[in-house]
């Protein structure tokens, strides 16, 4: 979570590439292996994957739209959750991990560094999994700020003013990249040494290995269809389309909690970012909100003991001199201070995949039985925090559950329960179905006093990428506000 917060000009980043040059900047703990031993201006790329991976479970817990998602109530000095404009720009993440994805592509693909760089895995498998997670991060960014550098993104000295693509160009590059990189998998090679988010042995086949980054980035192209159905509404439209040609790729899909994409921590040198929250900085600052407890005790859903240190959320939207009188009875996070180093994070699971495709077979766009996928889709999520097939099926014999009337509210709900604590997503969900129906908070201090439906940028992008921010403001309905809509949000 603080990776996402310490971010500074994509501009700037620009800059320092060309006075630096290229290499890991994040973890210092890495030392030395970010150089080739060799003395050459190389660096290992298993180094740079790694340390992309090891931060990217923040993607999947980002508190900021968890609390425009009312996942989380701000305790002791709100603001975000009371929608004060963000001061916050995307190019941290440029100047980070996507630069580092970057650069393992560059070198993979260089003739005079290729050869020495293939030693951590095929090149073609290296830069198959990069051109993966390059597509994940670009998807969380410009679903936050809307049009953003891309197209001429990355390119260090060469552009350093970066236009602004249009969120459609965006997207559509974004299923092209997936699709792409499933196929240059070169399943007889070797595995890229630095992957640790797939969870695998040295001793496992290049095939098996490579299998599970497909069904991840099938199910990433579904989930990224899915997201214009607000555009593209019917099933023989552009989203529908893609959804399909997904979902029937023969490298499959996450279906089974075993396939979920899980972000383990190895404790001090990466640790699971609420105990760095919680725990290294002794920040209670936010807890599970009340809107998703009371949700949860009103249906007699377990998950309530899960989901939180204790059944009474924090009421959300609260400003301080409210919020300061609650000083008891709080539920933290998940296991809040007690959260281990080593606890994983969910970066996609099963659960969710499946309330995609209940979904779009709800829509009509595939021949799937919404109501089966439905079920299994709360079983799945069920079963994720320990709870029994059993369980799940008294759950969803209540009548406020039972599928059959109000079926896209009911998905989309269910969906937004299984997507927490990854706020990130929640959000863009509750942006695209309205589901759930969210109350905005009662304090609220924006000038619309709405849920925000974008992130504005950030002010240095204005004052050294000034033509090209200008241009893409121009281009919303409102302008650079929290108020405009992203392009599949219309």
């Amino acid at each position: 979570m603080k990776r996402l917060l310490k971010i500074s000009s994509v501009t700037a980043a620009l800059a320092t590439f060309a006075l630096v040059g290229p290499g890991c900047n994040k973890v210092k703990d890495f030392g030395d292996t970010n150089v080739n031993p060799g003395a050459t201006s190389t660096p290992v790329t298993s180094a740079l994957l790694t340390n992309v991976e090891a931060g990217i479970g923040d993607y999947a817990v980002s508190i900021q739209p968890g609390q425009y998602a009312q996942y989380f109530s701000e305790t002791q000095y709100p603001g975000t959750s009371l929608y004060t404009a963000p001061i916050l720009s995307f190019s941290g993440l440029y100047s980070g991990d996507l630069y580092d994805l970057q650069n393992i592509i560059n070198q993979n693909t260089d003739p005079a560094t290729k050869g020495i760089v293939g030693s951590a895995g095929t090149n073609a498998n290296q830069i198959a999994v990069a051109r993966i997670l390059k597509a994940y991060i670009f998807w969380t960014i410009t679903d936050r700020w809307g049009d953003i550098p891309y197209s001429e993104a990355l390119k260090g000295i060469a552009n350093k003013l970066p236009k602004y693509d249009t969120q459609k160009a965006i997207y559509e590059d974004l299923i092209k990249e997936l699709k792409e990189a499933n196929a240059q998998f070169d399943n007889t090679g070797t595995k890229f040494a630095g992957d640790v988010l797939m969870n695998v042995s040295s001793s496992t086949a290049t095939s098996v290995w490579s299998a599970k980054w497909k069904k991840f980035a099938n199910s990433l192209r579904m989930l990224i269809a899915l997201r214009t159905s607000k555009i593209y509404p019917g099933a023989t439209e552009w989203a529908a389309t893609e959804f399909k040609s997904a979902l029937n790729d023969a490298a499959g899909y996450i279906s089974a909690n075993n396939e979920n994409i899980v972000v383990g921590y190895v404790g001090t040198n990466y640790p699971n970012p609420f105990y760095s929250n919680y725990v290294v900085s002794a920040r209670v600052d936010n807890a599970e909100s009340k809107v998703v407890t009371d949700f949860l005790s009103n249906n007699n859903d377990p998950r309530l003991a899960s989901y939180g240190t204790t059944p009474n959320g924090f009421p959300y939207g609260l400003d301080r001199a409210n919020a300061v009188l609650i000083t008891s009875g709080i539920a933290y996070i998940l296991k809040g201070p007690g959260t281990a180093a080593t606890d994983p994070v969910n970066l996609l699971t099963a659960a969710v995949v499946t309330f995609a495709r209940a979904e779009a077979a709800e829509r009509g766009w595939t021949p799937e039985v919404a109501a089966a996928l439905y079920v299994q889709g709360i079983t799945l999520s069920f079963a994720q925090y320990g709870y029994t097939a059993t369980q799940a099926a008294n759950y969803v014999a209540q009548t406020n559950i039972l599928y059959g009337t109000g079926n896209l509210e009911k998905i989309g709900t269910q969906r937004w329960l299984a997507t927490y604590p990854d706020g990130t997503q929640a959000w863009a969900e509750w942006r695209r179905t309205g589901f759930p129906v969210l109350t905005p908070a009662p304090y609220a201090t924006n000038p619309g006093k709405q849920i925000p439906r974008r992130y504005i940028y950030g002010t240095d992008e204005y004052s050294l990428n000034g033509t090209n921010a200008k241009a893409a403001a121009a281009r919303m309905s409102s302008g650079d506000v929290q108020d405009s809509k992203v392009w599949w949000d219309k």
